[in-house]
């Protein structure tokens, strides 16, 4: 496999450029690519340091480096494009099309897609991660009238996660609950789930994977063994199927994509 190295840099978190550059560099499963975040480049100084670390890299392999970048100010981008490398800027891609077709010049501020402009809407989404928080594994149960969904499902198919994401991401007040051997000895939905029905979201799994997933950490377990994976799932399933609540397989599944599917599925409306 063809191996290049990588770089994301910006004058800030680097979360725009990095969330980019993967959706764009995992189209291309031929090529491996060492990647390398390199966040707050924000003086000409740190700019100057980047660039020279970047020419070493491309002198020692041989090959230029890939670099994304999302930097507002000027000078910086100009010392780090002009370094050994292949670089795309991921703001002026967009920016310069967008300032002439609304006929507005950008702000050109450094930090606006990930700071905090709206107090109200970040302490609302910090109002949602500390739901999920207080929620999460069937606890505060009495809370359950307050979520927007809840989503069930055996341990260790990725409920928490994708409560954490929902929360953190769309500012949805997501609570979990695990199917416990006694809630999957029928397939009626448990008594305490009945009246949010239809709130309710499921996740199930490949049982083979559940199965890996619990050995990591319960190897030797009948918890682990694939016979109760695979009695979980089916009698999960099952219930899902009868009270007629939506599920997905997270098998193949990344967070996102998983809290994506559940916000469109669901109809939820994302707070912000």
């Amino acid at each position: 496999m063809r191996k290049r190295h990588t770089y994301v840099i910006s004058d800030r978190t680097g979360l725009t450029a990095e969330t980019l550059s993967h959706s764009l560099l995992s189209q291309f499963p031929s090529v491996q690519f060492d990647i390398e975040n390199l966040p707050f480049i924000d003086t000409p100084e740190k700019a100057r340091q980047t660039a020279d670390a970047l020419n070493k890299s491309a002198h020692a392999s041989g090959v230029k480096p890939l670099v994304f970048a999302t930097l507002v100010n000027d000078e910086m981008r100009e010392i780090i494009s002009t370094a050994n490398v292949v670089f795309f800027d991921l703001f002026d891609t967009f920016i310069e099309p967008l300032e002439k077709e609304l006929d507005v010049e950008s702000s050109h501020s450094v930090g606006k897609s990930h700071g905090v402009l709206d107090f109200a809407e970040y302490s609302a989404r910090m109002s949602a991660v500390n739901f999920a928080m207080a929620t999460d594994d069937g606890m505060e149960l009495d809370h359950y009238a307050r979520a927007d969904v809840v989503v069930v499902g055996p341990s260790r198919t990725g409920k928490t996660p994708t409560c954490l994401y929902l929360s953190l991401q769309f500012g949805v007040f997501a609570a979990n609950y695990p199917l416990t051997d006694n809630d999957l000895n029928s397939t009626d939905l448990p008594a305490t789930l009945a009246p949010y029905r239809e709130k309710l979201f499921g996740l199930s799994i490949d049982p083979f994977r559940l199965q890996q997933i619990r050995q990591e950490r319960y190897s030797g377990d009948i918890y682990a063994a694939a016979k109760t994976c695979q009695f979980e799932v089916a009698q999960a399933e099952a219930m899902f199927r009868a009270a007629d609540v939506p599920f997905v397989n997270t098998t193949k599944k990344s967070v996102e994509e998983i809290g994506a599917y559940i916000v469109h599925k669901g109809a939820l409306r994302r707070k912000f």
